[in-house]
C-alpha cells in the first residue's frame, strides 16, 4: 500500500513538473500576417518561464545533546507544484525517506513537519547523520544538514574483573570507554594512591591501560576506570589484583621479658597469597597444646599465649608460615632476663671527688646484683686501651634488690674521683636467670675546685686586653685548667677561644 503511494505521489509531482510545456518543449506563439510588413500581430499572452526552486536557506551542523530537540530548516523559492522531500543518511550508510512534501512515510511522534522545516523531537544516538531536503528538478535540487548527537560517556573493563598474579611478574589493567565527545579516562585505587605515587593517572585516549611490572603485596586492591566528557555522570568499572606471594613473618617484640606465673603473649604478623598455614614451635620442636593457646585474632596476626609462665617455657618460639609460594619462619624469645639498664642521671656532676650514677632496669624477678664499669674519660683517643675500666660487683639495696614491680629503679655513688674530671661508665644486672645487657656507655664530669681570687695568669692575659672586662672571669678559668662546670672536655675549648678573642682584640 505504501509503495502504491509513494508512486503516484512521484507520477504527480513528475505532472507537476512537465505542466505548460508542450510535447517538444517549445513554447507556441500566435502567427502573424506577413503581408503588412508594418504592422504585425503580438500575442495576448506569453508562455510563463518555469523558474527552478531553489533552496534559500544554507546547509548547517548541529550537535544536540541526547533527548533534545532540532529544527532542520528547508525554506525554499519557486517551489511551484514541486515537492520537497526529506530523508535521513545514517551513519551506517542507510537511507531512510522520511517525508514526501507533508506526507510522512513512517508516521512518529518524534519527526513532525512545520512549513518546509522538519520538527526532530527527543533526539537519540540513532538520529545521528546527514538529513538532505530534495527537490525532484532536472537535475536535483538539495540541501544537507548534519546532526552530531553528543552523549555521555560510558566505560567498560576489558581486563577480567579479578586477575591473580604470581610476585615479580607484571600485570596490564584495561578499559576502554565511548561517548561524544570523546572520554577521558582516569585511573584510581580504591586503597589509596597508585602504585606510581600518585593519587591518579588520566589521558584522553580511548583504550588506555595502565601495566603494573614486578607486582608484590603492595599494589594489591582494586582499581577502578572512570570515564567522563562533561556530558552527564562519569562512568565507572573495577578491576582486582590480586598478588599470590609467599610468606612474610613480622615480629613486633623479638624478645618478650615476663617473670614466672605470669601470661605471655608470643605474636607474630603473617602476610601470604594464598593465605598461609602458621604454627608454632620451640627450641625446633612443636608446642605443648596442653600449656599453650593459638590464637588467629586478626587477618594477619597470630598470637600463642601461654597463661602461666613457668621456668621451662622461657625459650626461643618459632612462627612458621607456609603456603604455595614457599615458607618463611621468624624467632621470638621468651626471657625471665632483666631488659638492659638505662641510665637516668646527669652528665653534670654536683660533687668534686664523687658522683651518684642512677640507672632503671625491667625484670620481673628481684635484682640479685650488678657490674658497675667506669673509668676516665679522655676524648682525644679513638679507642680506650683494655683493662683500664674499674670494674666492681655490688648488691643492690635492699628497696632496689626487691620486686616491687618490673621496673627499678637503681643508683650507686662512686667515690675518689678527681675534680672536674669526665668519666664514662657502664652498668649491668643480674637476676635468677642470669645477667641483662650492658648499658651504653655513659659519660659523666664531677664539679671543678672552688677558683681562686688572683692568678698571675689573669694578672698577664689582662693587660693584652684590658678593654672588654667581661674577658677576665674567662681566662681566670684558663688559669685553673677547669670549666664552669667542672667537665675537662670544655676547659681547652674555652681557652683557646679567649686567647682567640684576646688577639683579635689587641
Amino acid at each position: 500500500m505504501m509503495e502504491s503511494r509513494l508512486t503516484l505521489l512521484l507520477l504527480a509531482a513528475l505532472l507537476a513538473t512537465a505542466h505548460a510545456q508542450s510535447d517538444d518543449g517549445v513554447y507556441e506563439y500566435d502567427e502573424y500576417d506577413n503581408s503588412n510588413t508594418n504592422d504585425y500581430n503580438e500575442p495576448d499572452d506569453y508562455p510563463e518561464l518555469d523558474v527552478s526552486p531553489t533552496f534559500i536557506t544554507n546547509a548547517q551542523q548541529f550537535s544536540v545533546e541526547l533527548g533534545g530537540d532540532i529544527t532542520f530548516p528547508c525554506a525554499v523559492e519557486n517551489l511551484g507544484s514541486h515537492l520537497v522531500m526529506f530523508k535521513h543518511i545514517m551513519n551506517s550508510g542507510e537511507n531512510k525517506l522520511l517525508f514526501v512534501g507533508d506526507i510522512a512515510l513512517k508516521p512518529s511522534v518524534k519527526f513532525t513537519k512545520n512549513g518546509n522545516s522538519f520538527v526532530l523531537n527527543g533526539v537519540a544516538r540513532r538520529h545521528a547523520g546527514k538529513y538532505v531536503c530534495r527537490i525532484e528538478t532536472s537535475p536535483a535540487t538539495e540541501l544537507t544538514h548534519t546532526l552530531d548527537v553528543q552523549y555521555p560517556a560510558t566505560v567498560r573493563r576489558v581486563s577480567p574483573e579479578v586477575q591473580r598474579v604470581v610476585q615479580g611478574s607484571s600485570v596490564t589493567l584495561e578499559c576502554v570507554a565511548e561517548g561524544n565527545p570523546p572520554a577521558a579516562i582516569n585511573w584510581s585505587r580504591q586503597q589509596g594512591h597508585l602504585p606510581s605515587g600518585a593519587q591518579s593517572e588520566e589521558s584522553s585516549l580511548q583504550g588506555l591501560s595502565i601495566t603494573l611490572e614486578n607486582v608484590d603485596r603492595h599494589v594489591e586492591g582494586t582499581y577502578i576506570c572512570t570515564a567522563s566528557n562533561g556530558i552527564g555522570d562519569p562512568s565507572s568499572a573495577s578491576m582486582t589484583v590480586e598478588v599470590e606471594y609467599p610468606p612474610e613473618v613480622i615480629t613486633e617484640q623479638a624478645i618478650l621479658h615476663t617473670g614466672e606465673g605470669d601470661e605471655a603473649k608470643l605474636m607474630c604478623i603473617v602476610h601470604g597469597r594464598p593465605p598461609p598455614h602458621v604454627s608454632w614451635g620451640k627450641d625446633g620442636k612443636p608446642i605443648n597444646p596442653d600449656y599453650h593457646i593459638t590464637e588467629h585474632d586478626s587477618l594477619h596476626r597470630h598470637t600463642l599465649t601461654i597463661s602461666k609462665v613457668r621456668e621451662e617455657d622461657f625459650g626461643d618460639y618459632t612462627c612458621t608460615a607456609e603456603n604455595s609460594q614457599g615458607q618463611k619462619a621468624n624467632t621470638l624469645r621468651l626471657t625471665g632476663l632483666p631488659k638492659t639498664p638505662k641510665m637516668t642521671s646527669s652528665p653534670s656532676g654536683g660533687e668534686k671527688t664523687s658522683y651518684t650514677l642512677t640507672w632503671e632496669t625491667e625484670s620481673y624477678t628481684p635484682i640479685a646484683q650488678y657490674r658497675l664499669q667506669y673509668r676516665k674519660f679522655k676524648p682525644n683517643i679513638t679507642k680506650q686501651a683494655p683493662g683500664m675500666w674499674i670494674d666492681r660487683l655490688h648488691s643492690p639495696k635492699p628497696s632496689e634488690g626487691n620486686l616491687t614491680g618490673p621496673i627499678h629503679h637503681m643508683s650507686h655513688a662512686i667515690e675518689m674521683l678527681e675534680p672536674a674530671t669526665d668519666y664514662e661508665a657502664t652498668v649491668a644486672v643480674e637476676n635468677k636467670f642470669g645477667w641483662s645487657g650492658t648499658s651504653d656507655v655513659f659519660q659523666f664530669c664531677t664539679r671543678k675546685e672552688d677558683p681562686t681570687t688572683t692568678t698571675t695568669t689573669t694578672t698577664t692575659t689582662t693587660t693584652l686586653a684590658p678593654e672588654p672586662e667581661n674577658i677576665a672571669p674567662v681566662m681566670e678559668e684558663v688559669a685553673f685548667g677547669q670549666s664552669a662546670n667542672g667537665c675537662g672536655t670544655n676547659t681547652l675549648n674555652m681557652a683557646l677561644l679567649t686567647l682567640v678573642l684576646s688577639a683579635f682584640l689587641s
